[in-house]
């Protein structure tokens, strides 16, 4: 018996999460407007590898360790909603646009002052950059993830916590709110929500953005094994976000509830 191969088609046949339809703060700061497009309508990616399935479950192993830690350090940290008895979420733009928080923090218990928390595990090397030269220059997506949780939530700072998973070493950085980086991301994403076309970052498949792109056979079919994509409303390329996280018909000048004949994917274009 093969042991690891058999680990592996296990973790392969688990029941995958349900499919993100909307612009998440995680990757609001993708350089990509396809990227986000397909994110919003919630095109299927590539399937994932077990071994990056288990890096992401460690993450979350990771998480817990971290806020642990910080509770010992007299830190008051709050992983969920007290009014949901879940994730801290916050949304904009009719709900197509959502950030989830790993949680809130504060320090002083006479005046609390409530900031976001973000917690990542890093490897060595990524770890040392985002020390050395700070998290907007080290991991811009991660910057723009606080920006916006910051501006949803109108939290005035955040910390980003940094697990280096070679050595069990923490850093973290304070990082104060910026209004214009927080109006930057928002109308980019405005831009995303209303431009009905989807541009991808480069006109060459070899563009290493693209090369490593969970949603690259969309943009690149030719060689890739194509993901099978249902027929909806949202999946259509005459379909636009309105309101609570609902969808209108460009074609019929209706709201979106049925597809139709006229369904017809979204083809991505050329900057």
């Amino acid at each position: 018996m093969d042991l690891i191969k058999a680990i592996d088609v296990g973790t392969e046949n688990e029941s995958e999460t349900e499919r993100r339809c909307y612009i998440g703060a995680s990757n609001v700061g993708h350089p990509c407007r396809a990227f986000l497009q397909f994110s919003l309508r919630g095109y299927p990616q590539k399937k994932i590898p077990p071994a990056v399935k288990r890096i992401f479950e460690l993450g979350h192993i990771v998480e817990e360790i971290v806020v642990r830690d910080l509770k010992k350090s007299g830190a008051m940290v709050y992983e969920v909603d007290p009014r949901t008895k879940d994730q801290f979420e916050y949304t904009a733009l009719g709900g197509h646009l959502r950030g989830h928080a790993d949680g809130i923090i504060a320090f002083d218990k006479e005046n609390p002052t409530p900031e976001i928390l973000e917690i990542k595990s890093m490897n060595d090397k990524k770890w040392m950059m985002f020390r050395d030269k700070g998290i907007h220059k080290s991991h811009p997506i991660y910057y723009y993830q606080t920006q916006l949780l910051m501006g949803l939530s109108k939290a005035k700072g955040a910390w980003m916590v940094a697990y280096n998973k070679n050595n069990s070493t923490y850093h973290a950085e304070h990082i104060p709110y910026n209004h214009n980086d927080y109006v930057f991301l928002i109308y980019k994403v405005m831009s995303v929500v209303r431009d009905l076309s989807a541009k991808k970052i480069s006109s060459d498949p070899r563009n290493f953005q693209c090369r490593y792109c969970n949603y690259r056979p969309h943009c690149w079919p030719e060689g890739e094994v194509s993901l099978p994509l249902s027929v909806e409303c949202r999946t259509c390329k005459h379909s636009k976000p309105v309101g609570n996280r609902k969808w209108f018909c460009t074609l019929h000048k209706s709201r979106a509830t049925d597809p139709c004949s006229q369904w017809y994917k979204v083809e991505p274009t050329e900057e």
